[in-house]
């Protein structure tokens, strides 16, 4: 499994709010299953903070203490009765064990993909449900790999750093964000760097930090597999938060499935 290590302020001012509108399609599937959730993954907050704010009650799951320190911090500025709601684990996806029974269990933002080999996917799966009750549901989204895409980082431009972006700080600083990506294409992953270029308002570069990245990266039927391999039914895939057919290259997957009920 990869564990990122990263730093939360420079994640949290170059994240969108929404990623490829998976905000409001993580509020639809919660809305329909109820609560209480688990969410592996959570990072900052992104899509734990909202929901709370809904009225539902989350597990925050998440490997990397760094983060998972800037969501308490976060859920600390809160009403009361939101931070109540919140609840922080630290915990690995592919071995948690919470004395807690879940109605969805959510995987936002390619958060599964740092599982890098089908035994860590198929403990994640397993662990996701042991913890979900009757008729739970799952809830994730992931890149499709798109030919397209990764031909735009092979031979000759394998490695090639890419400018992402540059973002105004509050100090009248700015910060440059940049990324170098290799595909390994028989071991299905992505290896990538990240680079954060801080310079103050005269231009002066005050910080530089990489961070080193490593994520599966997985085709529909791959999903389906494992999901029926966990005991899933009822899965689809769809090419995007509308929920229309997976249709071209370069879809973002949103997954979902549920727990076989029972006689």
């Amino acid at each position: 499994m990869s564990i990122c290590a990263f730093d939360p302020d420079f994640y949290d001012l170059v994240t969108d709010d929404s990623m490829f509108g998976d905000l409001d399609w993580y509020r639809q599937q919660v809305r329909a299953a109820g609560g209480p959730v688990l969410e592996l993954g959570a990072g900052t907050g992104r899509i734990t903070l909202p929901l709370a704010r809904d009225g539902h009650t989350i597990h925050a799951l998440d490997i990397d203490a760094h983060v998972l320190a800037a969501l308490e911090r976060k859920a600390a500025a809160l009403a009361p009765d939101v931070r109540r709601r919140v609840t922080v684990v630290r915990d690995d996806m592919r071995s948690f064990a919470l004395a807690a029974r879940f109605a969805i269990v959510i995987v936002p933002f390619r958060a599964f993909l740092h599982n890098l080999t089908d035994a860590d996917r198929l403990a994640c799966l397993a662990a996701v449900r042991a913890h979900l009750g009757p008729r739970g549901r799952l809830a994730l989204n992931v890149f499709h790999p798109a030919l397209t895409i990764m031909a735009r980082h092979a031979g000759p431009l394998e490695g090639v750093w890419r400018s992402r972006g540059t973002w105004t700080l509050p100090d009248g600083g700015f910060l440059v964000r940049s990324e170098a990506n290799r595909y390994d294409t028989v071991a299905q992953r992505v290896h990538s760097l990240h680079r954060y270029e801080r310079f103050d308002a005269g231009g002066d570069l005050t910080r530089t930090f990489v961070h080193r990245l490593e994520l599966a990266y997985l085709y529909p039927p791959d999903l389906r597999r494992l999901l029926e391999q966990s005991g899933f039914v009822d899965i689809t895939i769809a090419g995007g938060p509308d929920g229309r057919p997976f249709a071209n290259d370069t879809d973002e997957l949103f997954v979902t499935a549920a727990v076989a009920e029972t006689a």
